[in-house]
């Protein structure tokens, strides 16, 4: 969420999250010891650990560049790289994003930003999914009072029921439904929205009584948003589940007003998909080729591609996470990882880069896709960019070719 607020302080040579109380910013905020570059789980050099991946990728034939965990410099120099290698582009997160992405070519949607949400927003249906993956999300968005006078707000889930703390204004309530079928219960929904008949007794478990009540709160609402994290639908073709919810904000909107809002942009996802489409006209799995930028989401998959040998070389870039460590794969595998980064099998090249935000400044986009923020750098560190140790890499690649 890109959280503005937090408060730092210096301990040492690191930092310390102080308030508010996020777990995730409190342990992403714990500074590593400076690492070390490695080859083979061997210490070596920077400039070594860097030659070595150029002679790699210099031999490659259509390397990956995976992961994308970084700042915005750091995914336009990926895109650099892989442009001059001819390699494919692919986050991380990469299947969520497909499915949000999926949805969106095929039909457009409507949706809004974390500030309409948290400044007119009076119901909020959450749809498979608690919000949990964002700790501030109830804290930020729906807690705070409104800037244009007083809100009364309502959530519903779809989904399991959640236990949050009790914030005034705001009333929560749930109702039980498997997220594969959450489909189901939107056609229907459209169905009801357009005046024919409801013949069944329930739809995906739940009873059309409660259905109707539903939607006649979703009628009556003056500003509703429907949230849903992609990451969270994990069954097969999720995407036309999130079709079928932005189809719904579609019918909903001609009576009153209603947005979605697609939870995400972990580890840089925003900020990567954003850059890709802006240097190449097309979203991420894409793909360099003499013709051009090559666009296909559904054959550059990174573990499709790495299970099928369609790719000889991997390289992983997670500046963010130490845990979002790379898929297991036959080819060589290059590292740009936190310092504090472990692996149950060493990579062939694995080289310690700063974290965005904590140790180098730089720019992300938050998970609306609306505004790209500065981040600062509360704890340098000597430990090079991502973007700079690409950079070293591509300039390498030319002395290795040759």
């Amino acid at each position: 969420m890109l959280c503005d607020d937090l408060e730092i302080v210096r301990e040492g040579d690191g930092v310390r999250l102080e308030r508010p109380a996020c777990p995730r910013a409190s342990r992403l905020f714990s500074i590593p010891d400076p690492g070390q570059a490695m080859i083979a789980g061997l210490p070596i050099s920077l400039d070594e650990a860097c030659r070595s991946a150029a002679i790699i990728l210099s031999g490659s034939r259509r390397p990956l560049i995976g992961g994308l965990g970084c700042d915005v410099m750091g995914h336009r120099a990926a895109l650099s790289l892989a442009e001059k290698l001819g390699g494919v582009v692919d986050h991380m997160h990469g299947r969520a994003q497909f499915r949000n992405v999926r949805a969106f070519q095929d039909g457009g949607w409507v949706t809004t930003t974390l500030s309409e949400v948290r400044n007119r927003a009076d119901l909020i249906v959450l749809a498979g999914t608690d919000a949990s993956r964002y700790p501030r999300f109830f804290e930020r968005c729906l807690a705070p009072a409104s800037q244009f006078g007083e809100l009364t707000r309502k959530v519903v889930v779809l989904g399991p029921a959640l236990s949050i703390p009790a914030m005034d204004g705001i009333s929560v309530s749930s109702i039980p439904i498997d997220a594969g079928r959450l489909g189901e219960l939107f056609a229907v929904m459209r169905a009801r929205l357009a005046g024919m008949p409801a013949r069944a007794a329930d739809v995906a478990g739940v009873p059309i009584e409660q259905i109707e009540a539903l939607l006649a709160d979703m009628r009556a609402a003056r500003y509703g948003v429907l949230v849903w994290n992609a990451a969270e639908l994990e069954f097969p073709h999720a995407d036309l589940t999130i079709q079928s919810a932005v189809n719904l904000v579609k019918d909903l909107n001609q009576a009153t007003r209603w947005s979605g809002l697609p939870l995400g942009g972990d580890d840089g996802g925003t900020s990567a998909a954003q850059t890709c489409t802006w240097q190449t006209g097309y979203p991420l799995r894409t793909a360099y080729e003499i013709a051009g930028p090559h666009y296909e989401p559904l054959l550059f998959e990174s573990d499709r591609l790495l299970k099928t040998g369609e790719v000889d070389a991997l390289v992983w870039i997670s500046a963010f996470d130490p845990e979002r460590t790379p898929p297991a794969a036959d080819c060589p595998i290059v590292v740009l990882g936190r310092a504090d980064m472990r692996f149950a099998r060493a990579p062939d090249v694995f080289i310690p880069v700063a974290v965005p935000g904590v140790q180098h400044v730089g720019f992300l986009h938050r998970m609306d896709a609306v505004v790209a923020l500065p981040l600062t750098a509360p704890a340098s560190s000597s430990l090079p960019s991502v973007a700079q140790v690409l950079a070293i890499i591509q300039g390498e690649t030319n002395h290795a070719a040759a």
